[in-house]
């Protein structure tokens, strides 16, 4: 990962970039859906009071 930033910029590094922030930004969504059963844009829903 450190290599696709250390070097000069080419289409094949910036592909490869843009691939491991999509594969990052997948797993953030799918951990936050996973952990607090809502997507990260959702309000959280209001709890019923007794």
């Amino acid at each position: 990962m450190i290599r696709t930033v250390a070097v000069a910029p080419t289409y094949k590094g910036v592909g490869v970039l843009a691939v491991i922030v999509g594969i990052r930004t997948f797993l953030s969504f799918s951990l936050e859906l996973e952990i607090t059963g809502r997507w990260p844009w959702q309000k959280p829903v209001a709890e019923a009071k007794d």
